[in-house]
């Protein structure tokens, strides 16, 4: 029965650290204390602390321990340098397919200076052609007017 007696349920690990179960909850998400996970009889999660454990990690001078414990600076390094890496890949991804779109832009913009260019073409020589006819038109208005 030695083993009953050593597990402390979350209410009583709460009591015996003299912290909310909000911040005992908080405590297991980041790594600091590690309760046996138990399935109850109504099949709800429940945790069983090791009362050794949770005196230990209540003596003074372990915050410490803790952070150094669950965020050593390289795996933040290396969690960091990961990140960049998958960014620097989605950048260039990017940069490639903004140059992709300003070449199909370039090309969409030759064709309508293309097409642009032969309307043009065609109304110059129409304007052309009346002004030429209305400069002769003029010519003999003024000619045959006297």
């Amino acid at each position: 029965m030695k083993g009953k007696k050593d597990k402390v349920t979350l209410l009583e690990a709460c009591k015996l650290l003299e912290k909310s179960k909000r911040t005992v909850s908080r405590y297991i998400k980041n790594g600091w204390l590690k309760p046996e996970r138990i399935e109850s009889e109504r099949g709800t999660l429940e945790y069983r602390f090791n009362r050794a454990d949770l005196v230990k990690f209540k003596k003074p001078g372990k915050t410490e321990d803790r952070t150094e414990q669950t965020r050593p600076e390289g795996d933040i390094v290396a969690l960091l340098k990961e990140q960049l890496k998958v960014k620097d890949k989605q950048i260039n991804e990017l940069i490639e397919r903004s140059r992709e779109t300003n070449i199909l832009l370039k090309g969409l913009q030759n064709q309508l200076l293309l097409t642009g260019d032969k309307k043009e073409n065609k109304e110059d020589r129409e304007a052309k052609e009346d002004k030429k006819g209305q400069g002769i038109n003029d010519f003999f208005k003024k000619l045959f007017k006297r």
